[in-house]
């Protein structure tokens, strides 16, 4: 990272994946590069994300595949003149490798997890929505984050 004084701790990482709503999921399919939002849980090590059981995402990570992860949360801060413009930001940008959960047990722990970052829990999931869900495991290896603008928890937030 160019601007040390911009690099998010580790903790302050961690908080905003628990709070995030969003998460960018990058890929390669076919050879071109793939960005989609999706819904997602994390439990602290891994992030979860469902879906279909058929499509773009689920090709691009056939048999496990390196994947890129996006998370933010932020403003933009007019000003009088253009050059003005700046922006608050919190941003976490990660690196990992991707698998299609399939074991029901391994399924249903990640759909618990993704159901209870938006405040429920995976409980009374039907077995027949289940069986036409895919569960991703996004096992992270490296992530930095990096704010600007913002005042840092250490500081009072």
């Amino acid at each position: 990272m160019r601007r040390e004084d911009h690099r998010m701790p580790a903790e302050e990482c961690d908080a905003l994946l628990r709070r995030a709503e969003v998460c960018r999921l990058g890929m390669i399919e076919g050879g071109q590069p793939y960005v989609v939002p999706v819904n997602f849980g994390y439990d602290g090590e891994r992030i979860y994300v469902h879906g279909p059981r058929e499509g773009r995402r689920i090709t691009a990570i056939d048999g496990g595949a390196r994947v890129c992860f996006e998370i933010d949360e932020g403003e933009i801060v007019p000003a009088d003149r253009p050059c003005g413009y700046t922006s608050r930001f919190r941003s976490v940008i990660g690196y990992g490798v991707a698998r299609l959960l399939v074991d029901e047990d391994q399924k249903q722990h990640g759909l618990d997890v993704i159901m209870r970052h938006y405040g429920s829990t995976g409980e009374g999931i039907p077995p027949e929505k289940r069986a036409i869900t895919s569960v991703l495991e996004i096992e992270i290896e490296t992530m930095d984050g990096k704010w600007h603008g913002v005042t840092r928890a250490s500081e009072g937030e």
